[in-house]
């Protein structure tokens, strides 16, 4: 079983400040969007290994995570495996939710856009960008 790279509810809700998830829901939630973050950024993350980058990636790691859990928290686990484009129609009216947004990517409505600006921030996501400081990089 993984550990939760010090990111457990009290992390979320009193450092992060997220308020979208609950207790009871919160180790789920962080579960899967483990699972997500680590994914875009090539499982180079490890539990064993996370102290050893710079505080400053470690913290906008941890940030991209509780991000991805305000995601889920909002828009449901059901956007992880759904293909759908967030809209909806009432009546006569409809309403579509992404087609102002780009669609690129296998996940891209999986994953939340501000886990992408702090990953996109890290150099996490590009492996021709060398993290500044990290001795396993």
């Amino acid at each position: 079983m993984r550990g939760e790279i010090m990111i457990d509810f009290a992390y979320y809700t009193l450092e992060y400040r997220g308020q979208d998830a609950d207790e009871a829901s919160f180790p789920v939630f962080l579960a899967h969007a483990r699972r997500i973050i680590d994914a875009m950024c090539r499982w180079q993350i490890t539990d064993e290994n996370l102290t050893t980058y710079p505080a400053i990636i470690q913290t906008m790691y941890r940030n991209a995570v509780c991000a991805q859990i305000d995601w889920f928290a909002l828009n449901g686990l059901e956007s992880v495996n759904s293909s759908s484009d967030g809209g909806f129609t009432v009546g006569k009216v409809t309403v579509h939710g992404a087609t102002s947004v780009a669609k690129s990517g296998a996940m891209s409505m999986s994953v939340s856009p501000l886990a992408m600006m702090f990953l996109e921030q890290s150099g996490l996501l590009n492996p021709s960008v060398p993290v500044v400081g990290c001795p396993v990089c």
